[in-house]
């Protein structure tokens, strides 16, 4: 696995998103719209 290009928000998204269950309540919990969220996971 390649670290070099790792985006470290990107890992607090995802750790926010799985502990919420929800892209829409993780997308809240961070303050950034749902389609923001959904388009740096995607």
């Amino acid at each position: 696995m390649r670290f070099k290009g790792l985006d470290l928000n990107l890992l607090g998204a995802l750790d926010v998103l799985l502990e919420c269950r929800s892209v829409s309540r993780a997308a809240e919990a961070l303050n950034l719209s749902q389609p923001a969220v959904s388009a740096a996971l995607g």
